[in-house]
């Protein structure tokens, strides 16, 4: 013989479960990875500009080349560039983490693509680095246009 059961048969609102909280997707805040993924390391790429301007005015012997200029323009100016597009690129970055903001998608392409020619310039004084921050621009400017092209294909 079975047993009787306590719980009621007909009632089965107690024994349902809440639905499950959806997960927040990339559509509802406007942000894709892609852009997220750009202004990090935008905001990392920013980072290492000012750390590099910093670095040839701090030790200007470093950087030298035999008639103590790199390419027309001397040491110091060159660390002032690179403090100067070191900060632009990483505020805007951050820019870009703050709300995905159409504005800094299209300046983080200019101030980007500034970025790589300020590297290939700086290419004889510091080879290796510039290859690595040239690099990184790259993978910014795919993430950014593929993330606004695929931003046009979705309207």
């Amino acid at each position: 013989m079975t047993e009787p059961s306590t719980e009621p048969r007909g009632d089965t609102t107690a024994r349902t479960r809440p639905p499950s909280t959806p997960t927040p997707s990339t559509t509802s805040t406007g942000m894709s990875g892609w852009v997220r993924f750009a202004g990090v390391v935008m905001v990392v790429v920013g980072v290492f500009g000012v750390i590099e301007g910093l670095f040839a005015l701090l030790t200007p012997t470093y950087y030298l080349t035999g008639n103590g200029v790199v390419v027309a323009v001397g040491l110091g100016t060159w660390a002032w560039v690179h403090l100067v597009v070191g900060a632009v690129v990483a505020l805007t970055g951050a820019g870009l983490l703050s709300g995905d903001q159409p504005w800094a998608r299209a300046v983080g392409m200019v101030i980007v693509g500034l970025s790589i020619l300020v590297q290939l310039v700086w290419l004889p004084a510091a080879p290796l680095w510039s290859i690595l921050v040239i690099a990184l621009d790259v993978t910014i400017l795919v993430a950014l246009a593929g993330a606004t092209s695929g931003d046009r294909q979705r309207a």
